[in-house]
């Protein structure tokens, strides 16, 4: 049997590159867990900033990693500073509630960072004061946020939408059947 993590699959084209994804200070181990999941499965590297609120190494983060970890791209920095000086002259694009522009209708760049804050707090507001591109998810209900995993992998599928087009699809066929067969078949 095959798995979609095996040698065996292939794999997007090796052009694509999804953007980068930062998360400031985060706090929820599933969260980031979720978000390195979803990195892997769009080939975008994952950097954490700050001081983390749990032990990365937790079997919480990994639980909800499982078979994907040996193909994260992942860096962490300690302090936003540094975070700046990898960056470099990419844009850092900041997700908040504050931001004017929606993030379903930004024209994004292909080597923009994409940068979310914590589960509690989000992003700074003097550190929000440093960044000019900053983008929000619309919502109109009764809810203060969306869970940040959701947030990431909303954000992250609209830069892949505006850079790579609409059209963008994987083969089925680079993702052979990983159900099993046996007294437990899911069905």
């Amino acid at each position: 049997m095959t798995s979609n993590t095996s040698t065996e699959r292939h794999g997007p084209t090796p052009a694509f590159s999804g953007p980068t994804v930062a998360l400031h200070r985060p706090q929820i181990p599933q969260n980031t867990g979720n978000i390195s999941r979803l990195c892997v499965a769009i080939n975008s590297p994952l950097v954490l900033t700050g001081k983390i609120g749990f032990d990365f190494s937790s079997s919480a983060v990994k639980r909800a990693g499982l078979d994907h970890w040996e193909h994260l791209q992942f860096r962490h920095f300690h302090r936003f500073k540094e975070f700046c000086t990898f960056a470099g002259k990419r844009r850092i694009v900041a997700v908040t509630k504050a931001a004017r522009a929606s993030a379903l209708d930004f024209d994004y760049q292909g080597d923009d960072i994409l940068l979310f804050g914590n589960e509690t707090m989000g992003l700074p507001p003097a550190l929000l004061r440093r960044l000019p591109h900053q983008v929000q998810i619309p919502m109109w209900g009764e809810v203060r946020s969306l869970n940040l995993s959701n947030s990431v992998a909303v954000v992250a599928y609209a830069h892949i939408r505006s850079v790579y087009g609409a059209d963008l699809a994987h083969s089925a066929a680079d993702f052979p059947r990983t159900y099993f067969r046996g007294k437990n078949e899911i069905r």
